[in-house]
């Protein structure tokens, strides 16, 4: 999956520490056995896989270029999430790269020593509960220039929300309107988000993270 090319929600601004860093913390206390390898199966950890977070760290303040392919590493093992995990087309459905690494960002500062593999396979973990389970069409929302491209099914779920928040009165159908944009607009103003009009990321995570 080429995340340059689907940008789901991806904006210029609108977004940062504040609505992902509570996600973060969860790395930290994900499922027991979250890791890359157990004592009862053991697999091979390829070349950025067995960098730790300290290298990590380092990298982003020294070497963007490493930095980027560590966490080209971070979506490449969860494409392959996507591949065998049951019941799992896409585990991180509005995610994006930035995304990725604030969140990578976080935890590496809280514990250096993790390797990027661990860090990878607790990131499957606590995505789970938000994973698309089938395939969905893309639906693309503009306004201005803002823009977001988001599967139909997380656009049915962002309605489904905005209207047990009270915002959306019409009946969720994963499809654009002006009733949604403007619940969605009041949501993201009642939240001291950007008020884009459009779902970006930081809208659906504090709309749809549980």
């Amino acid at each position: 999956m080429n995340r340059t090319t689907w940008l789901r929600g991806e904006r210029r601004a609108g977004w940062g520490l504040r609505v992902l860093l509570p996600f973060a913390a969860l790395l930290g206390v994900a499922a027991p056995g979250a890791s890359a390898e157990t004592a009862d199966k053991k697999f091979a950890v390829e070349s950025a896989g067995r960098t730790t977070c300290a290298q990590y760290t380092e990298a982003r303040s020294s070497n963007p270029s490493k930095a980027a392919r560590y966490i080209g590493f971070i979506e490449g093992y969860l494409t392959a999430a996507n591949r065998y995990e049951p019941n799992t087309f896409d585990l991180t459905p509005w995610h994006t790269t930035s995304a990725f690494a604030l969140i990578l960002d976080q935890h590496c500062k809280r514990t250096p020593e993790d390797g990027l593999a661990m860090v990878a396979q607790k990131l499957v973990v606590s995505m789970m509960p938000l994973r698309l389970a089938d395939s969905s069409p893309l639906v693309e929302l503009r306004e201005g220039e803002n823009r977001a491209v988001v599967y139909e099914r997380i656009l049915w779920r962002a309605q489904g929300e905005l209207a047990r928040r009270g915002l959306y009165r019409a009946r969720p159908d994963g499809k654009d309107s002006p009733e949604f944009r403007s619940a969605l607009t009041q949501f993201q103003k009642l939240s001291k988000l950007d008020p884009s009009g459009v779902p970006d990321v930081a809208t659906l995570w504090v709309l749809l993270n549980p």
